[in-house]
Formats: structure tokens, sequence, C-alpha cells
């Protein structure tokens, strides 16, 4: 029986069983944990904007505009790199999978 590593284990157990909300937010924040950081910075920054908007304070407002749009650029810089990491990642293990699998050359190939 092959060894399978703990991601590999816990994709099969999500295809046998299926995935809930709760546990597809859980297992995607592990892959990507810049993200949810990106957006609660969004967040932030909008609520502390409205805030901003509320009191008069336009300086404040501006400021805290601005960081909502850069965080929101930070967020989906997180994702685009997430994903081309992931996605060099699974190039490599097939690669190095394609190569376990392909049989070592005999000294009358060489």
């Amino acid at each position: 029986m092959p060894d399978y590593t703990r991601e590999e284990l816990e994709r099969m157990r999500i295809t046998m069983e299926g995935e809930s909300a709760l546990d597809r937010m859980k297992r995607k924040s592990r892959e990507e944990p810049l993200v949810p950081a990106g957006v609660a910075l969004t967040c932030f920054a909008l609520v502390a904007a409205t805030v901003g908007v509320r009191t008069g304070n336009r300086a404040y407002a501006n400021n805290m505009f601005r960081l909502r749009v850069a965080a929101q650029g930070f967020t989906i810089f997180a994702m685009v790199g997430g994903s081309l990491y992931y996605t060099y990642k699974e190039k490599q293990a097939k690669l190095a999978a394609e190569k376990s699998i392909t049989p070592a050359p005999t000294k009358e190939e060489q």
C-alpha cells in the first residue's frame, strides 16, 4: 500500500464525504493564509473610513479609503501569488511522480 501524505489523505476524504462550507473556508485559509489577512485588513479600513466620515474627520476617512484600496490590492496579489505557487507546486509533484514511475534506463539503452 502506498504511503500518502496528509494533504493527499485530506483530499481523498473530501472527495468521499463531501465538504461543508466551514471546512472549505478552513482548508482554503490554511492553503493561502495571506488572503484572509487581506480581507480582514480591507474590512477594518472600510469600517474605520465609515467612522471617519460619520465623525466628520475627512483626512482620517481619506487615509482609511486609501488603506482600503491598498488592502484590496494586497488581497488580489495574495490570491494570484497563491494560485501561481500552488500551480507550480502541483506541476513539480506531477514531474516527481512521473520520474518515480518511469523505469531507469538500462545499460543497453544508454
